[in-house]
């Protein structure tokens, strides 16, 4: 087994397209594997569920941008 320091960069680029190949038919592979209805399922944009992070620290204050960038005109 060659190690990935041992590859040139036209080597390595070639192993990572045939692995990147190999996880894209695995995927394809599966989603075809799925029943047709669970195909055709289509998800809205807002269907993404939330992110609890908890509460916000009593001490954080947001950053305006004058604060962030000062007066430099950027």
């Amino acid at each position: 087994m060659t190690r990935v320091s041992e590859l040139t960069v036209e080597e390595l680029m070639d192993l990572l397209k045939r692995e990147m190949q190999d996880v894209v038919r695995a995927a394809v592979r599966d989603a075809l594997s799925q029943p047709q209805s669970v195909r055709n399922d289509q998800f809205d944009v807002l269907d993404i569920p939330s992110l609890d992070v908890g509460e916000w620290p009593a001490d954080l204050k947001l950053l305006s941008r004058e604060e962030m960038y000062g007066d430099d005109g950027r």
